[in-house]
């Protein structure tokens, strides 16, 4: 069992002395901030320990560009610092699926833009615009009844239709508000442009072919040199990408981005009635043999968390993360996949 460490809060600070060194986390930059007051309060000096001083393994995404270790993001080996970079060290570490955003990451560096780099993905958070499995993201377009666009009357956008300009003839400026290029929105812009009644449009946009977000309309809208037309809003847009997200997914329930958080109630905790996978599978475990032991993995991902427990221990660990909203584990029979049934 892992010793009570020591901590120290002032203010906005909290200093923790782990293993005779002192660490000093701050509020308004360390990622971790909130876990760690949470492990305080539990007197859980194990995940503390693990907060402060995570894992120093390099894990490797993709095709390798990708890799994070501790809380950093790297990029070829150079650490990527950015609302991207900090969304995935914080679902990696809630034991979320990151491929879609490792793709993501991988599309965006081949944008020749710093400024759309450093942009694109604080456009897609803000505005609640969700990435899909292969990297992409989706995004709003208002046309005509005929489904030409609305500005020219020229460009077809119908399902299936792929639109595409030469990229030096899109403004990259964002100050130039309305400009050339091919535009794409958020929902909460639908209504500044077009007519009410007018077809909505879904379109798959690569991050790399993104030139500009404008700064009006609070970052609503952005201009593109490419897009698919992938599907057409048939009722609230607000709920248009609730089963677009990663739709391959064996769980898309646990998409990657945005949260599904249909399945807590107003406190943010599962209701009564929830039923979580990871619970009914322990169940049924054989509590008859006493000399086996138990691993633990990560649902999403298969690492191995913790290894060589008994029934009773793993039982309690899967019970302990649930209930600390970490990384949701399964048990399976020490040193092999066999998961208990």
């Amino acid at each position: 069992m892992t010793k009570a460490v020591p901590y120290l809060i002032q203010g906005k600070n909290i200093i923790v002395v782990v293993g005779g060194k002192s660490h000093t986390i701050s509020k308004d930059t360390h990622i971790a901030y909130s876990k760690i007051v949470e492990a305080l309060k539990a007197q859980d000096w194990e995940s503390l320990v693990d907060l402060v001083e995570p894992k120093k393994a390099i894990v490797n995404f993709g095709a390798g560009n990708v890799s994070i270790e501790g809380n950093t993001v790297f990029w070829k080996d150079a650490p990527f610092n950015n609302a991207l970079a900090a969304r995935m060290i914080e679902m990696y570490q809630e034991g979320f699926p990151i491929d879609p955003m490792v793709r993501f990451m991988e599309n965006l560096m081949e944008n020749p833009s710093k400024r759309s780099v450093d942009q694109v993905y604080g456009f897609l958070e803000k505005n609640k615009l969700p990435i899909t499995e292969d990297g992409y993201f989706l995004a709003f377009k208002k046309v005509r009844d005929d489904y030409l666009d609305i500005h020219s009357g020229t460009i077809s956008n119908k399902i299936g239709e792929i639109v595409e300009m030469d990229r030096n003839l899109v403004d990259d400026d964002p100050n130039s508000h309305c400009s050339t290029g091919l535009h794409f929105c958020s929902e909460s812009y639908l209504t500044h442009f077009g007519s009410s009644g007018q077809p909505v449009m879904i379109l798959k946009i690569n991050p790399a072919d993104v030139v500009s977000i404008p700064t009006d309309y609070n970052g609503a809208k952005g201009r593109c040199m490419k897009y698919e037309v992938v599907g057409q809003v048939g009722g609230d847009p607000a709920q248009a990408f609730t089963s677009a997200v990663n739709s391959e997914y064996s769980k898309p329930e646990k998409a990657a981005w945005p949260f599904d958080n249909s399945h807590l109630d107003d406190e943010g905790d599962a209701g009564d009635d929830t039923e979580t996978d990871e619970l009914s599978e322990i169940d049924n475990a054989d509590d008859d043999d006493e000399d086996q032991l138990y691993d633990l993995l990560r649902v999403n991902g298969e690492d191995l968390e913790y290894y060589d427990m008994t029934l009773a221990e793993a039982r309690e660990r899967v019970a302990k993360n649930i209930s600390q909203k970490k990384a949701a584990l399964k048990i399976v029979r020490a040193g092999t996949l066999d998961e208990v049934e």
